[in-house]
């Protein structure tokens, strides 16, 4: 069996689904192939500035009355501790929300097949032929496209068999805990000093706390011990089973130029995150965009390079945080 797409995203997550839709709203036809099969979880945060609700808005349609619904919560205080001592709390001007991914990611894959997307869970790729621009799929099914968006992730092996270098990395590991765990209302909180060269966080998420800590990574270091005894500094404990961790891109971008003219990876593949303030989901959100804006400027002049129409529209996005994407 044989198809052609105009764009093929890998990756359902919010990269790739935020490419996706901008493609399906305009009319281009393309197809998201995703290794899991939703509703699935994922080792993140879920902490969204205001700049992250405007790009939802302005890509998914989600409004501050529907993303309220979709949150875990509406915060409008942080405070900030070094070691477990509090120095600082500030009402903020604009509020966060929390979100678990599970439920986040897919009320995004609804969006998108609402619209009329073409979403394939639980599917993967076999193998690639850029040249002959055409993947076939486990199921064997090959897919023929103009352009590939490469979103599955930090470690994306997609990219590395495409040839691209992995951008420098960083970890995570947390928890969810419930509330009731707790003896006092703990807040929104980011802890520094706990952890070499990066920090932890609480994060309030409905009926539980979002735990965690993140940073360079460096080997030989026990870092699930570091988790461990700031989790009883807060007064709780947990098992290991009950840790979740992840690598996470960390302060450079991965370098595109000269690789794949009409290959362009997003989110956490291409390496997009600010090594202080993380912004994960701002920065997946909004190379998505820029990949269908790029393709979709691509189709209407047909001359241009994809690869450096992407290149200058993800550079504009990432100037918001002070940090040009190489």
């Amino acid at each position: 069996m044989e198809r052609f797409v105009d764009t093929v995203v890998i990756g359902g997550g919010p990269a790739g689904l935020a490419c996706a839709v901008t493609l399906q709203r305009a009319g281009i036809e393309n197809l998201v192939v995703e290794k899991r099969v939703f509703p699935r979880d994922k080792t993140c945060g879920g902490l969204l500035t205001e700049k992250t609700a405007n790009l939802l808005e302005k890509i998914f349609g989600i409004d501050s009355a529907k993303l309220s619904v979709a949150a875990c919560e509406k915060i409008d205080k942080i405070a900030l501790f070094s070691g477990c001592e509090r120095l600082t709390e500030s009402t903020v001007s604009s509020p966060f929300y929390t979100v678990r991914r599970k439920n986040f990611d897919q009320l995004l894959a609804n969006i998108y097949k609402n619209f009329g997307g073409n979403l394939l869970e639980g599917t993967t790729c076999r193998s690639f032929d850029t040249c002959g621009k055409s993947i076939v799929l486990s199921d064997g099914e090959v897919v023929r496209f103009k352009h590939l968006v490469v979103a599955d992730g930090a470690l994306s092996p997609t990219a590395a068999t495409l040839g691209y270098k992995k951008s420098k990395l960083g970890f995570c590991m947390e928890t969810h805990i419930l509330k009731s765990r707790f003896a006092e209302n703990v807040g929104l909180g980011i802890y520094f000093g706990i952890v070499k060269n990066g920090y932890a966080w609480v994060f309030p998420a409905g009926d539980t706390y979002c735990v965690g800590l993140g940073g360079v990574y460096e080997k030989g270091i026990a870092y699930k011990g570091i988790f461990k005894k700031f989790l009883l500094q807060l007064g709780v404990s947990v098992d290991d089973s009950e840790i979740k961790g992840a690598f996470v891109p960390y302060g450079g971008t991965v370098k595109q130029k000269g690789v794949h003219a009409d290959v362009i990876l997003v989110g956490d593949a291409g390496g997009f995150v600010d090594p202080i303030y993380g912004e994960g989901l701002y920065f997946a959100l909004a190379t998505g965009l820029a990949a269908a804006e790029a393709v979709i400027n691509v189709c209407r002049k047909k001359t241009v390079s994809l690869e450096k129409e992407f290149a200058c529209l993800s550079s504009e996005y990432a100037k918001i945080v002070g940090r040009g994407a190489r």
